[in-house]
């Protein structure tokens, strides 16, 4: 059975809840309002995150063997168990678009494994299915920090058709081709949001973190290591983070000299088309230093490896060929799976101030997608041709 509650977490620390709770339900009606605005009627409505597909695979997800009994928790409990699992590979990018954009910058990439059928307690069920859903992307950490930034960010792309550059405004305050009129608005604006020095610290590394995704070349979905960024329990007394990385030697990235828009896409279904099957090692960092500032509440952190070195705990086999993956039943069956972090045993519950924001966030972007895609095409058609006529109401 599901939980209807979250356990109570030592690692976590909410400075003001009941804020914090405002901003979440804030930011999830600005995601329901950006969606139709991304996707008016009679236009069919992607994801709020990651909308943009490479392809879904089918893998075995399995624990290894010999894993060190001090490991064996919540999924990894049964050394050599194996899961059917499913796994996307995306762009993070908000709206669909080229891989690589005019200015030759890169987006972040993301890797979303749904592991089947892994029984136990979970926190939210999958359509009724108890799945434990993993979410990574191709850099240690988030480009935002806390909810209290993503709201700022959220009512930035709502108010300027998904560009979020005015979110980085402060950091320009001190540059001398700034017109007085352009300084005055940015202090104006640091006013209003009551932007203290931390706050304006977060957007500096939000921006370092930005910078850092649109220099990442990635020449091939299946030849990246990717990261879970947030972090989540591991048991009751301690903290993971997760990666999934080619168990192959990953080399330099080599762009095709031309890439097309979808160039991810057409080496994804190339790789996929060969006779050789793809692995990946999953990994975790374990962390139980409470008293340590282990960064809980600021997704923009990443833990020091040489510290905290990642360690194998399962296989990833991805077995070739899969010559459907670009089939119509195949993206079909891919878009109508919703992945959650929140789809998770108990043991891995998602901890932090992103990872709450993304319960709230993540089942209102899938229901109001899948709500709209139930709608028979010509009452769509309908809605549409009214708010030509008529308007919004």
């Amino acid at each position: 059975m599901p939980r209807t509650d979250s356990p109570v977490c030592p690692f976590e620390h909410i400075q003001n809840p009941a804020q914090e709770a405002e901003q979440i339900a804030q930011i999830t009606d600005l995601t329901v309002k950006l969606l139709d605005k991304r996707y008016p009627s009679p236009n069919k409505i992607l994801r709020g995150v990651h909308p943009k597909s490479h392809g879904c695979v089918k893998a075995l997800f399995e624990i290894n063997p010999d894993i060190d009994p001090d490991y064996q928790v919540g999924l990894f409990n049964s050394p050599g168990k194996k899961f059917d699992a499913f796994i996307r590979f995306s762009n993070a990018a908000v709206l669909v678009g080229a891989d690589i954009d005019k200015e030759g910058n890169h987006g972040s990439r993301g890797m979303a494994i749904k592991v089947m059928d892994v029984g136990g307690e979970v926190l939210v069920d999958d359509n009724g299915a108890h799945n434990q859903d993993f979410l990574m992307i191709n850099q240690p950490m988030f480009a935002f920090a806390n909810t209290e930034d993503y709201l700022r960010l959220t009512k930035i792309i709502f108010a300027n058709n998904d560009v979020p550059d005015a979110f980085f405004a402060p950091l320009k305050l001190q540059s001398p081709d700034l017109t007085e009129e352009e300084k005055q608005r940015i202090v104006e604006y640091i006013r209003a949001e009551n932007l203290s020095e931390d706050d304006i610290k977060r957007i500096g590394d939000s921006f370092k973190i930005a910078k850092l995704i649109k220099s990442t070349p990635i020449a091939n979905p299946l030849e990246v290591q990717y990261f879970s960024a947030a972090p989540f329990l591991f048991g009751p007394d301690r903290v993971m983070k997760f990666s999934a990385k080619p168990s192959a030697e990953i080399v330099s990235p080599q762009i095709p000299e031309n890439p097309s828009d979808n160039y991810l896409r057409e080496v994804l279904k190339e790789t996929m088309s060969k006779n050789e099957a793809v692995n990946f090692d999953f990994m975790l960092q374990v962390r139980k230093d409470i008293d340590d500032d282990m960064g809980i509440e600021n997704a923009s952190t990443s833990w020091d490896e040489d510290q905290y070195p990642f360690i194998k705990v399962a296989k990833i086999t991805i077995s070739a060929p899969q010559l459907e993956i670009d089939s119509e039943e195949s993206e079909a069956h891919c878009e109508k799976l919703a992945f959650n972090p929140w789809h998770s045993l108990t043991e891995h519950q998602p901890i932090g101030s992103i990872n709450r924001l993304r319960k709230s966030v993540y089942e209102a972007s899938a229901e109001h997608r899948h709500e709209k895609q139930q709608l028979p095409f010509f009452l769509l058609w309908l809605e549409k041709l009214f708010k030509f006529l008529f308007g919004s109401r």
